[in-house]
């Protein structure tokens, strides 16, 4: 967290969801939904940063600004996470619906969410073109945006890194019988990839599986070793 912290410079970006209301959709973020302010974030983290153990974090607080601060409850950051990882678990299950809505049923009497025909068409990449909208129509309906077909194919090719990472993890959920709640990480992953949406950003990692989920998409360039993003400065 200190290493995160300097190299940022204590600055933590807001969530992507909320930047894409401010910023394309220029819509208010959801009330019920609204997540905690990068502000409130970046003073847990400069907090954090200066306990030497989890004890003095919790009890005998730190010195801050001229204070003594401790955290007596990590609820704030459990919150961030919770909206993504609710969110992906969703977003995975109404694109396996939208395919064989009696997945669940077939699962508990075979194992296998799909029959083995199904399983063999949804391979290609090509077998889910279709599907990209729904993903997108969806997000938009959650975040109370209109959901017209010129605004689905804006934030669509907006969001044509985080199309194919989650095209690529519903196929492994159907085909594979892939399980959300034992790739956690994928939550995040996936959510980063939203900042994409903003020409602005890059992401800079050594996951590999990011860089390969994400090859196909137009925006995977934007996906880069450090090595290659300290090649572009």
């Amino acid at each position: 967290i200190a290493l995160a912290h300097d190299l940022s410079k204590g600055r933590v970006l807001n969530d992507p969801r909320f930047l894409l209301c401010k910023e394309i959709l220029h819509i208010p973020f959801p009330p019920e939904e609204l997540p905690p302010a990068a502000l409130v974030i970046s003073k847990y983290m400069d907090v954090v940063r200066r306990a030497k153990t989890i004890g003095q974090l919790l009890t005998h607080g730190v010195s801050y600004k001229g204070k003594r601060a401790r955290i007596g409850s990590t609820s704030i950051l459990a919150a961030l996470m919770a909206g993504p990882k609710k969110q992906w678990v969703s977003a995975v299950e109404k694109m396996a619906d939208e395919h064989y809505p009696a997945w669940r049923e077939l699962s508990q009497k075979t194992g296998c969410r799909l029959p083995s025909e199904m399983r063999k068409a949804l391979i290609p990449r090509s077998a889910w073109d279709a599907h990209r909208p729904a993903f997108v129509s969806g997000l938009l309906e959650w975040l109370h945006a209109p959901t017209g077909p010129e605004l689905v194919a804006e934030i669509s090719t907006r969001l044509d890194a985080v199309l194919d990472f989650t095209i690529f993890v519903t196929r492994e959920f159907l085909v594979s019988n892939y399980a959300p709640e034992k790739h956690q990480s994928d939550v995040f992953d996936q959510f980063q990839l939203q900042y994409l949406a903003f020409d602005r950003f890059v992401i800079v990692t050594r996951d590999s599986d990011l860089s390969i989920r994400t090859q196909h998409s137009q925006q995977g360039d934007r996906v880069m070793s450090f090595e290659k993003f300290v090649g572009t400065l």
